[in-house]
């Protein structure tokens, strides 16, 4: 399994949690709420680029393995 999908599904759960979190309890101030779940979403876009970027690098080598041999 590609590390992407647990490491983007973790991201994800945190951001859910911390949303939960200051929901119901009010633990951090609005304003750092808000830079931490910018920054885990940002986060979050990096982990799946990444994972769409190395998607495409593999799917085009196999591409070019398989030219070679018809």
């Amino acid at each position: 399994m590609n590390w992407t999908v647990p490491a983007g599904f973790g991201l994800f759960l945190v951001g859910a949690i911390v949303a939960l979190i200051q929901l119901w309890l009010r633990v951090l101030d609005p304003e750092i709420f808000m830079k931490t779940m910018i920054t885990l979403g940002v986060l979050l876009a990096l982990v799946v680029a990444w994972g769409l970027v190395l998607r495409e690098r593999r799917d085009a080598a196999r591409l070019k393995d398989k030219s070679r041999l018809d």
